[in-house]
């Protein structure tokens, strides 16, 4: 990922400080032009790797310290645009999965989220608008929104728990999370944001 430009999380990057957001539609064509950058990184990376249930891509992992993410849904070959996203509603139901980041690849760790969350995000003409989200699209989307406030999901991990190295995951968990395929509540099985 540091060969694509993949901001890693080491000194001096903008990965742990919040992003500002847009003033739109002041901003649009701002906004437009980091959306598009945002599209040509992530079709790049999606070149290199083949993620099972999608990917997510944050602004500041592009060097752009502003409030937008997209998360590609692999499974529905669908983009999401998330302009200054807050999470305003989230379901007690939570489940424990493993994560990946662009921005530290060679590691994977659980993490815990809800199950639900409804977000309000707007349009380039800056409408505002409210989308719900389940499963692991839900866990995509918050994954993002972290990314947007600075937060890196080593932070959300519990207490004295460690990322594994992939190679570990891979041997040890890849196959019996992805043998567990009941797919409850519209969950899709396996590491989110991560490739095999």
């Amino acid at each position: 990922m540091r060969a694509l430009k993949i901001a890693q999380d080491c000194a001096g990057t903008p990965l742990r400080q919040p992003s500002a957001p847009y003033q739109l539609p002041v901003e649009e064509e701002a906004a437009r032009r980091a959306v598009a950058a945002l599209q040509r990184k992530a079709a790049k990376v999606r070149r290199v790797h083949s993620f099972r249930t999608g990917m997510g891509l944050a602004a500041p992992q592009i060097g752009i310290r502003r409030r937008v993410a997209i998360v590609y849904l692999a499974d529905r070959n669908q983009v999401i645009t998330l302009l200054n996203p807050q999470v305003v509603e989230q379901s007690a139901a939570v489940e424990t999965r493993f994560e990946g980041c662009l921005s530290f690849f060679d590691v994977r760790g659980q993490v815990t989220r809800p199950v639900h969350l409804l977000v309000s995000h707007q349009h380039f003409d800056g409408t505002t608008v409210a989308t719900a989200f389940a499963g692991s699209v839900a866990r995509l989307v918050a994954h993002e929104i972290d990314h947007l406030d600075g937060i890196l999901y080593t932070e959300r991990m519990a207490a004295g728990d460690r990322p594994m190295p992939v190679e570990h995951y891979r041997a040890h968990h890849y196959g019996a999370v992805a043998a567990d395929a009941s797919g409850t509540r519209g969950t899709t099985p396996g590491s989110v944001g991560s490739s095999r």
